[in-house]
């Protein structure tokens, strides 16, 4: 069981939502457009152990892993060419937000998740520099945060001379603080550039700069609020998820969590089963 639901139910419901079968492969890069929008957040391509749709299987219409680097795929191929497309579009957070791996924000998601990061802050362009002074930001995040804001979009190339971090030691100093700044949510990839030996990398630019009335409504929102809206959005998606996984997920703390399931499951919109620590949507249709 997975909560209310039998683990056949909830298999079956994610395969409708996230896109998994034949019939329901997406076949334009609009219909790609507003599946990623109706759901608020996916991968790229499938990664183990993370509970969301990705790109790549919606296209492809099927479960299970991408082919492997270097395999041809016509559907892996369209995947790519629509991911660039999307994020140069710049109607969409693309960017490491919730661990080692990309992920698409839409715009109605974006708020909520900003309004949840613990790099969230006034909204000034120099405030980066007191997230350095409480210890929130690296070095690097600061250094590489302050080229962004002072001269984005910039591709990684760029912001590697600038820095004089491309090798060794600092080579992970510059990726740990381009991660750090992605799952603040304060710098999403917006272009790509052909400035490298492989003629391809990302392009960044501040959030602020290129999405500000998200940035301003998540000012208005409260952490609590935040996350229940999230929260409901993620179950449309999973159908039923052990609490831990939730938290894990996200990086939240449990406590906060429980507090926001009990706020849905008596409005009537989740079911909970404390003792097992699984919620689920009420409805699995």
């Amino acid at each position: 069981m997975s909560g209310e639901w039998p683990e056949e139910t909830v298999r079956a419901y994610r395969c409708r939502r996230y896109r998994q079968t034949p019939e329901q492969r997406l076949t334009t890069l609009g219909e790609a457009e507003e599946w990623l929008n109706e759901g608020g957040m996916c991968l790229f391509q499938p990664k183990q152990g993370v509970e969301l749709p990705s790109l790549y299987g919606a296209v492809a219409g099927t479960p299970g892993p991408a082919p492997r680097w270097g395999s041809h795929s016509r559907y892996y191929g369209r995947a790519w060419d629509w991911k660039d497309a999307m994020l140069c579009s710049r109607r969409i957070f693309y960017g490491k937000a919730l661990g080692d791996y990309r992920l698409f924000v839409s715009l109605e998601m974006f708020p909520y998740l900003f309004a949840l990061s613990d790099l969230n802050y006034g909204g000034d362009v120099d405030d980066y520099l007191e997230l350095y002074a409480d210890g929130k930001l690296s070095v690097a995040g600061r250094d590489i945060y302050g080229i962004i804001a002072r001269h984005g979009p910039v591709s990684t190339t760029m912001l590697r001379r600038r820095l004089g971090l491309s090798g060794g030691a600092d080579s992970r100093r510059f990726e740990r603080g381009l991660a750090e700044l992605q799952r603040g949510l304060l710098i999403s990839a917006v272009d790509i550039a052909r400035d490298n030996r492989w003629k391809y990398t990302f392009a960044y630019d501040t959030t602020l700069r290129q999405f500000p009335a998200q940035i301003e409504h998540a000012r208005a929102l409260r952490r609590r609020e935040a996350m229940v809206w999230v929260l409901r959005r993620y179950l449309d998606l999973a159908c039923s998820v052990p609490l831990r996984r939730v938290a894990s997920l996200f990086g939240w703390d449990e406590e906060g969590l429980r507090r926001a399931v009990c706020d849905l499951a008596g409005a009537g919109q989740v079911g909970w089963d404390e003792r097992r620590g699984v919620v689920w949507r009420v409805t699995a249709e």
